[in-house]
């Protein structure tokens, strides 16, 4: 019987959040290539740049977030190899860039008519994010 409420609950709260949203999102189509080349500039002062060879140059990349003294530590500059992430089942597909020995993946999400990539800063509960518009294809 807790199941059972705990379920229905979890159906209305669903059920209310999107109403108050104006309905479901729309769902982030397939990525290709074609859809991340190019020059992507972030609402928190860093640049990307994919190839289309996979290769990819970031500045200012932030790669962690202390919630303390609000900072958030960046990666000057790098470069490495870029993947195009789906994971199985319900696992969302991620752009996941290599730097070094490091992965750092991104999340697609759908800005009116065009796709941001975004990257989580610190712990995914405190909801900081840097995102990333591209502003010209390579």
């Amino acid at each position: 019987m807790r199941d059972r409420t705990a379920s229905a609950l979890c159906a209305a709260a669903v059920a209310l959040l999107a109403g108050a949203c104006g309905g479901a999102p729309k769902a982030v189509p397939h990525m290709t290539a074609a859809d991340v080349v190019g020059r992507w500039t972030s609402d928190c002062g860093s640049t990307l740049t994919v190839e289309a060879d996979r290769s990819f140059t970031v500045r200012d990349f932030p790669v962690d977030y202390a919630l303390v003294s609000g900072t958030v530590k960046r990666l000057p500059a790098g470069h490495g190899t870029w993947y195009l992430y789906a994971g199985a089942g319900a696992t969302p597909q991620t752009f996941d860039l290599k730097i070094g020995e490091e992965f750092y993946d991104l999340d697609y999400v759908r800005r009116g008519d065009s796709i941001a990539l975004r990257t989580v800063l610190g712990d995914p509960g405190d909801n900081r994010w840097c995102e990333f518009s591209r502003r010209s294809r390579a």
